[in-house]
């Protein structure tokens, strides 16, 4: 048995750059890889950030971006992702960060185990179905609102030898 590892942002670090007038510019919906087409490339977004904010290697917070070393990895093992560029441009600060928002296969593999919030829009613990994973490195979980990203176990191991900031990796158990 495989073992997979939720892939997030670090919730340790609060102080992150915050994206403005994301729903102006983006459906959510279309994070996805028949809608992708409908995001521009690139997806600008204005942020306020502060002078101590973390420009993390992923951040979750509003969408998932991720910074260039951590779109190698993903790119290492599932060349075919498709990503937009997404600039963070800080106004204030007359800086700019260059993010990627991965557009990940979704693949609905939550057991019945699983359990959800009362309208079964949040997921409180995460049970994965095994085969429904089989052969699959890096995915986003269907089921859920929220990006959730399943990462197999050599991923995991790969990201950690990174010297990369602000990542949380949670084992996921599986049946």
């Amino acid at each position: 048995m495989m073992d997979y590892f939720l892939l997030k942002q670090d919730e340790r670090y609060t102080d992150v750059p915050l994206l403005l007038d994301v729903h102006k510019k983006i459906d959510t919906r279309d994070i996805h890889p028949t809608r992708a087409y409908k995001i521009a490339d690139p997806l600008i977004f204005h942020v306020r950030a502060g002078e101590e904010s973390s420009y993390l290697d992923i951040m979750d917070r509003q969408l998932l971006l991720l910074s260039d070393k951590l779109k190698r990895v993903v790119e290492a093992y599932e060349p075919d992702t498709l990503f937009k560029l997404v600039p963070l441009i800080d106004l204030s600060r007359h800086s700019q960060n260059n993010y990627y928002l991965p557009i990940l296969e979704e693949v609905e593999a939550v057991s019945p185990r699983s359990e959800f919030n009362r309208d079964k829009s949040v997921i409180k613990r995460l049970v994965l179905l095994e085969e429904k994973l089989r052969g699959k490195k890096i995915v986003r979980i269907k089921e859920s609102e929220k990006p959730l990203i399943v990462v197999r176990l050599d991923v995991a191991e790969s990201i950690l030898r990174r010297d990369l900031t602000g990542i949380r990796l949670e084992r996921v158990p599986v049946e």
